[in-house]
């Protein structure tokens, strides 16, 4: 008898493989514009243990198949009616028979997207974190919207990126408007007249700050959702653009994975 001809090849090892395979091409298609599978180790460690349970479930299926002949008619008859009650419609989550009946597989689909999307928002955040002023975060925000325009060729992309900036130059003047009457009523400009911000004004300008840099990681993290991991070094021109490189902790935009590895990549 040949080694692929064996009962723990035939029956295990080829079902796992083929659904590995299959299971890791369906991810990718699902999550395709919602982040990176192996954005931090704990979406590749949901991502590997979603392909890990689909491969048993794949095996028990395989292995369960020629006893199902003997399952009592009574026992079959009760899980296809549990199967067939009305549900009621629940949109923001998956319903909790689904998640039961999957194993556990829905439920982790669910952690895994919102890891995802963790993910990108706190690469977003760690990527202008050296930022400290408006003017800077104006010119970011261009150089970025151009440089995903040039890239992207889907319609709906583009849309997402034109409305995204207009929100960020929208937030970002108003920050500059409410710094420039700060810096008028505490006379920076006139020495002589100078006094210190009242409690009221740096909150302002503080508020509105922290909300056009909200409103520009919202346009990076469209360029964390559609771009590659190859464009870090472009990514790296576009910020030292705005701001001098020795504004930043790390001098570098936050590390990235590869895409097929656990290994992170190297500055």
């Amino acid at each position: 008898m040949s080694w692929y001809q064996q009962t723990w090849w035939t029956d295990v090892v080829l079902p796992a493989g083929v659904c590995a395979g299959v299971a890791w091409f369906g991810l990718l298609r699902h999550f395709n514009g919602k982040g990176r599978l192996l954005g931090s180790w704990r979406s590749a460690g949901l991502a590997l243990t979603v392909v890990a349970l689909m491969c048993v479930v794949a095996v028990g299926t395989g292995l369960l198949l020629p006893h199902l002949a003997k399952l009592p008619p009574a026992a079959a008859g009760f899980a296809t009616g549990a199967a067939a009650l009305p549900r009621k419609k629940q949109d923001e989550s998956t319903q909790p028979y689904v998640k039961f009946m999957t194993l556990g597989i829905a439920w982790l689909m669910e952690r895994l997207e919102y890891r995802m999307r963790t993910d990108g928002l706190s690469w977003c955040d760690e990527f202008i974190d050296g930022v400290r002023e408006s003017a800077q975060l104006r010119l970011l925000a261009h150089e970025v919207k151009q440089y995903l325009i040039e890239r992207q060729q889907q319609a709906a992309v583009i849309k997402s990126v034109n409305s995204a900036y207009d929100a960020t130059q929208k937030a970002i003047d108003l920050a500059l408007e409410v710094q420039t009457k700060t810096d008028q009523a505490c006379g920076v400009h006139t020495p002589w007249a100078r006094r210190e911000a009242t409690e009221q004004e740096l909150f302002e300008c503080r508020s509105t700050f922290g909300e056009a840099r909200a409103m520009c990681e919202h346009l990076l993290l469209l360029a964390y959702l559609h771009g590659r991991r190859s464009e870090r070094a472009e990514l790296e021109m576009l910020r030292a653009k705005a701001v001098p490189d020795d504004a930043f902790r790390g001098g570098a935009v936050p590390l990235q994975w590869r895409r097929f590895s656990l290994r992170r990549s190297r500055g």
